[in-house]
């Protein structure tokens, strides 16, 4: 992940009064509840209180080129068949590259900057409100070799599995999330970032002669800009 130019910001949280509405770019979104966060990731919690800070990807990750520009086809060494292994047919094949994907999973909370946090000191309860002052880009993140373009891998995954994966997303300053009736003595957490989409798939490479590069690969994209909050 890439961080845009400018300076970050501490993040400032303040209390506001019972009429304010559940989330400003939603107003008819809930009032918070405290929900439990699922085990495979998390839910999108933008207005609405997770009761566990958002789940990290267990993967050991290589991040994708944000950058549209970048987006080639990668350099896979390797094109004869190793002694020992059931090696094709000798003879020129076509080069092919390609993406099989096997599974669309949860859903993980990319955070772009610090987390804020706002405690509620008084007897009553209380809505507070938090608003963005880091800007940042969030790509796509894998483990495994990709064969071909970042983008034609996600492009495969949106649609086998109807949604919408991007190569990379920012999210910008002054995006504003409110959680309303928060308890005496509880304090509220909140991050801001990027929803991704984690998949599993098979990357696929048939050289010029004829060897097949075959990897699995587990991946993460970009979906949404959103906050996700929780209470301790």
């Amino acid at each position: 992940m890439r961080l845009l130019a400018g300076s970050i910001i501490f993040a400032s949280a303040m209390a506001l009064g019972a009429s304010t509405p559940a989330l400003a770019a939603d107003p008819a979104a809930p009032p918070a509840t405290a929900t439990a966060a699922p085990q495979d990731g998390n839910d999108d919690s933008d207005g609405l209180l997770n009761s566990a800070p958002p789940a990290t990807p267990t993967e050991s990750l290589s991040d994708a080129p944000t950058d549209p520009a970048l987006d080639d086809d990668p350099d896979i060494p390797g094109g004869a068949c190793e002694p020992g292994h059931k090696c094709p047919a000798a003879g020129d094949c076509d080069e092919r590259r390609w993406f099989k994907p096997a599974s669309l999973n949860g859903k993980y909370h990319k955070g772009v900057g610090p987390s804020q946090a706002n405690y509620n000191g008084s007897h009553e309860k209380e809505d507070m409100v938090f608003t963005s002052e880091v800007s940042g880009t969030v790509g796509a993140s894998f483990t495994g070799q990709i064969t071909t373009k970042v983008s034609s891998v996600l492009a495969e995954v949106s649609t086998q599995y109807s949604v919408t994966l991007q190569a990379s997303m920012t999210a910008k300053l002054g995006n504003v999330v409110h959680v309303k009736a928060v308890p005496p003595h509880k304090t509220v957490y909140a991050q801001y970032g990027v929803w991704r989409r984690k998949f599993t798939g098979t990357a696929y490479y048939q050289h010029h002669t004829c060897y097949l590069t075959k990897t699995h690969v587990t991946g993460y994209g970009p979906m949404h800009v959103g906050w996700y909050t929780w209470d301790e």
